[in-house]
């Protein structure tokens, strides 16, 4: 029995982006004066594992919501409430190694961190559409630029019945490089940039809507709503990988043999008990669908031919690239599957020198 130690490294960027329902809150999100009233757009998840980096990332076609954005309501008169509008300003504020960085939403771009960075660890990004464009915590709005406190609780308030925005996520292709550098005046990525996935849609210009629609539907106040009340749980996801990486012998995994490789958790956050929830996962390794179909282990020195494997999740035998739903996802943290390895041909590792083989397995992520 030839005698190699394959080695399985698992790492991925998985970006995903969730629209929440929008509703008003006095001191919303990193703000901490009660002057301070917003609703939080959506959530961007940005999921690193261990041996990935992404560089200086950003929005990019942000200038379509630069200028301000109306929202429509009864506001503080002189004779009580009246309708009236009011211009509030998208932020974004990520949430990285422990630092809160508030950004405006001003230009065609804006850096998510810094305008020079280089990120390891996971992080997330919140928008947020706030009366303020100031990017302290500690901001206090005075009345000529309405605080909260000219906003009527219990209320209904409007967006335009076109606004629709949509944003790109871009990062830098090396470390060292400036946002303002890496992307064009029309907030599109130069020859130094590129377009990040999100949600599994391969990126692109204004590829990601940053609110969904309700559905609402008012003759007398045509536009999304915004209610003024404290924010609904919102159902989310977080994924854990038991090991990032994997030795073993190729005998473990020969012909039905099947050999656990990792183990993949996912716990529901918010949901209700009983229900059930699904996500989609899919697995690539280096070689591309395009060049190969099949994983592939390859020789750590260069000369004999890969190993060809199959890769199984759970009893469910994988498609390189095609997603898996995983379905009856149950609120918190039993939701677990094993990954294995097996389907190797003795014939080809008879026929190959001894040595070290290995591949990277990436795992994705989406929501249905």
């Amino acid at each position: 029995m030839l005698s190699s130690i394959p080695s399985l490294l698992f790492g991925a960027i998985t970006v995903t982006y969730t629209a929440v329902p929008l509703e008003l809150k006095t001191a919303p999100g990193p703000y901490t004066s009660d002057t301070v009233i917003g609703a939080k757009l959506g959530t961007l998840e940005v999921q690193i594992t261990e041996g990935s980096v992404i560089h200086s990332p950003a929005w990019g076609t942000a200038g379509e919501v630069a200028s301000g954005v109306p929202l429509t309501g009864p506001m503080k008169s002189e004779n009580g409430y009246s309708t009236s509008t009011h211009y509030f300003t998208v932020m974004s504020v990520a949430y990285i190694g422990g630092v809160t960085k508030i950004n405006r939403f001003n230009d065609t771009y804006i850096p998510i961190y810094e305008n020079k960075c280089t990120v390891s660890n996971s992080f997330s990004v919140e928008l947020w559409l706030v009366n303020t464009d100031k990017d302290k915590p500690n901001t206090t709005v005075n009345h000529n630029h309405r605080p909260a406190s000219d906003f009527q609780a219990g209320s209904v308030y409007t967006l335009p019945s076109d606004f629709a925005p949509y944003f790109s996520f871009i990062s830098a292709k090396e470390g060292n490089t400036n946002v303002n550098a890496m992307i064009n005046n029309d907030g599109t990525p130069n020859s130094s940039g590129s377009y990040v996935s999100v949600n599994g849609v391969e990126g692109g210009a204004d590829n990601t809507p940053i609110i969904e629609s309700s559905g609402y539907s008012d003759p007398d106040n045509p536009g999304e709503p915004v209610t003024y009340g404290d924010p609904t749980q919102i159902v989310s996801y977080s994924v854990f990988l038991s090991e990032q990486t994997k030795t073993f012998n190729l005998s473990e995994a020969v012909g039905t043999n099947r050999k656990d490789v990792n183990t993949m958790t996912i716990t529901v956050s918010n949901g209700i008990a009983g229900a059930d929830y699904s996500q989609k996962v899919i697995f690539t390794d280096l070689t591309p669908v395009s060049t190969s179909a099949e994983f592939r282990m390859l020789p750590e020195e260069s000369g004999p031919n890969p190993i060809p494997f199959k890769l199984y999740f759970d009893s469910t035998e994988v498609v390189k690239g095609e997603a898996i739903t995983w379905s009856s996802l149950q609120n918190g943290s039993s939701n677990t599957k094993t990954i294995r390895i097996g389907g190797i041909d003795q014939n080809v590792i008879d026929s190959l020198a001894s040595g070290t083989y290995s591949d990277t397995i990436n795992v994705e992520i989406q929501n249905l």
